[in-house]
């Protein structure tokens, strides 16, 4: 997704600690890791479904585990930020503020160039439908792209 690494360059500047999650299991993640370490991206902890038996979004255990591994003590200090409605779901179910993420996300369903090749009408549209969907499934907040992220950390504290 556009602007992740500039964001989590930002964001470990504030002192925010990076952690993940995902839909993808153990083996896959063997191949995942190394690439997006490759690329710059690697979170100080990450975790799949198979760490907590199988129950992956939108059970909240996969946050629960981060918060432990990065000795975070409060869900009141944690966001999730994701592109699709169980990121969000997730979220909810941990008691965290939740971030939905527009552009490239899989509730809006575009890629990166058929997103691109739209007017501004109807990328507005678009966007604005992606919104809905991520309010919907309970989001605290939606950003257009990750570039907005850090922002809104620091208003949200």
């Amino acid at each position: 997704m556009p602007y992740v690494l500039d964001a989590v360059a930002q964001l470990r500047d504030l002192g925010v600690r990076i952690g993940s999650t995902t839909g993808y299991n153990d083996k896959m993640m063997d191949v995942v890791v190394p690439c997006a370490a490759e690329q710059g991206n690697s979170p100080d902890f990450w975790i799949t479904p198979d760490a907590v038996g199988g129950k992956g979004r939108p059970w909240p255990f996969m946050v629960f585990r981060n918060m432990e591994a990065l000795a975070v003590d409060d869900v009141l200090h944690v966001a999730k930020a994701g592109d699709t409605v169980s990121d969000i779901k997730e979220g909810v179910a941990a008691g965290v503020f939740s971030v939905g993420v527009v552009e490239g996300s899989s509730v809006m369903g575009l890629s990166e160039d058929e997103y691109a090749a739209l007017d501004e009408d109807a990328r507005e549209d678009a966007c604005a439908r992606a919104e809905r969907v991520f309010r919907e499934a309970g989001a605290d907040a939606v950003i257009r792209n990750f570039e907005e992220l850090p922002a809104l950390m620091r208003q949200i504290g």
